[in-house]
């Protein structure tokens, strides 16, 4: 039994072959190279737009984050009673931060900060000596949280470090209850005159 072998291609169907094959990498490779030449200007602005943020993030100071913070309210018109609070509430943050713990960037400060500046309000006396009440130290808190949330919108810092503490909690009011005879004095300054009975006659 005779075994017929293949035919082989000829030499001239080989090179062809092997020249389309060729053709064909090379368009693939001149593909590659044009999408990432494409794509490298959009990665280096990416790059630097990153770079810039990270230095605005690294100078940004408390004095110039609340001035654009005060410039956002006026631009959003803000009633000038709710600017002037945050101005007194800010500004004593940023006196405290100076002053008692050597803090002048927004990226600095942190949940221990805060917490400090807390105590500081509740044991010092406020301009005209006295102890501010914890529902003035809660408002104060209330503009201070508002604006470091407003500080991660902005990109400037990447968290609140008012997320790690606990906020002022004012307790409620306690309802001062009369002494009986107090309560009878009162009944009586209270009763009309011509009115008949034992309490008009104390009154009278």
């Amino acid at each position: 039994m005779t075994s017929h072998a293949s035919p082989q291609p000829s030499a001239r169907v080989t090179q062809a072959r092997a020249a389309a094959q060729r053709t064909k990498l090379d368009a693939q490779a001149r593909r590659r190279r044009t999408a990432v030449e494409e794509a490298l200007p959009h990665t280096r602005g990416k790059s630097t737009q990153a770079s810039l943020l990270s230095k605005r993030r690294a100078s940004a100071t408390m004095e110039g984050a609340i001035a654009d913070y005060l410039l956002d309210h006026e631009g959003g018109n803000a009633s000038q009673k709710t600017i002037q609070w945050h101005q007194t509430a800010l500004g004593l943050l940023r006196s405290f931060l100076e002053e008692e713990r050597g803090i002048r960037l927004v990226g600095e400060v942190d949940a221990p900060d805060i917490n400090a500046w807390f105590a500081f309000m509740r044991k010092t006396p406020a301009s005209r000596g006295k102890i501010r009440s914890e529902r003035t130290i809660q408002t104060y808190a209330r503009s201070a949280r508002a604006f470091f949330h407003w500080l991660v919108r902005r990109e400037t810092i990447e968290r609140s470090p008012f997320d790690r503490v606990v906020f002022p909690k004012v307790g409620k009011p306690l309802i001062r209850i009369l002494e009986s005879d107090e309560f009878e004095r009162l009944l009586v300054a209270c009763t009309p005159p011509g009115e008949i009975g034992p309490l008009a006659d104390r009154a009278a």
